[in-house]
């Protein structure tokens, strides 16, 4: 798949992988509808004037909060009022929340589900059937490896990675044989992004000290493996062992007994001041963002 003069609709773009993947695709001589909450809106123009300097990207702006319950709708109605043919849709807003489950707010678990959820489903539903019409172009659905098994202390995150996961594979067995579409997830592990940071994941949280990537990295092994027609792609060498290999093969009640202690601080682990030398600090304590 060429993206070459196309257009590719990039949610969650202002920042983090996001704005990464829109970079890669511009590099590649698409142009772009970036998409994100209004409070984005100067960091969204930044953004599109880099690149239209740089790649001479053409770019349209949708400011629009996809947890409202008409909000991908809005979105699809702003691209076709625009003319715009959308040939590659990258699903990557996302909000997550770190702690115990019994611990989270109402109104979190909320919008963790129907932006995590809800508005990746109806994304696809809106845009996809134009591209299996015209028997090309695709969906990058930004997963995570956490869609491979349960996480405590990310319990919610985790299972709606699992919903996209699955939704994202149940698609594609569902095209037409021979279909030119191609319907994929990418799966990163942590990722220095803003994310993690506002959603309170500690420094020291033993997954993100065993496999935090740069976004860039992610986005560009990312972008190369889509249009080369993986249908599912793990960033590193290390993840692709731990994640689709080890975590296939392992009992599950040994697995359980691994995630207990994997998915805990160093400082839950280690005496205190061992672990502060392990972890180099402690992360920030936010609640949470809408853009990866």
């Amino acid at each position: 798949m060429d993206p070459k003069g196309r257009h590719v609709l990039v949610t969650g773009a202002a920042m983090g992988i996001g704005r990464a993947l829109a970079s890669r695709f511009a590099e590649r001589g698409a142009n772009l509808v970036l998409v994100d909450l209004s409070a984005q809106e100067a960091a969204l123009s930044e953004f599109a004037a880099r690149l239209a300097a740089r790649h001479g990207t053409r770019t349209l702006k949708c400011l629009c909060d996809l947890t409202e319950d008409d909000g991908p709708e809005r979105v699809y109605q702003s691209v076709a009022a625009a003319g715009i043919e959308v040939s590659i849709l990258v699903n990557n807003a996302g909000v997550c929340w770190y702690g115990r489950f019994g611990d989270m707010p109402p109104e979190r678990l909320e919008s963790v589900i129907l932006l995590n959820c809800m508005a990746y489903a109806k994304m696809c539903r809106l845009f996809l059937p134009p591209m299996i019409a015209r028997d090309e172009g695709g969906v990058l659905n930004v997963s995570s490896v956490s869609a491979f098994q349960p996480v405590p202390m990310l319990a919610l995150y985790a299972a709606t990675k699992a919903f996209t996961q699955s939704l994202t594979e149940a698609v594609r067995l569902e095209l037409p044989p021979r279909s030119k579409v191609v319907v994929a997830t990418l799966n990163p592990p942590f990722t220095r992004t803003h994310l993690i940071e506002d959603a309170g994941v500690p420094s020291d949280y033993v997954p993100v000290k065993m496999s935090l990537m740069d976004a860039d990295k992610v986005a560009s092994l990312g972008v190369d493996a889509f249009l080369g027609g993986r249908p599912r792609y793990v960033p590193g060498v290390f993840n692709k062992v731990l994640y689709l290999s080890l975590v296939r093969i392992t009992p599950r009640r040994v697995m359980d007994l691994l995630l207990r202690v994997l998915t805990k601080r160093l400082s839950e682990i280690f005496p205190k001041n061992a672990a502060a030398l392990l972890s180099g600090g402690e992360g920030a304590k936010g609640q949470g963002t809408r853009a990866k």
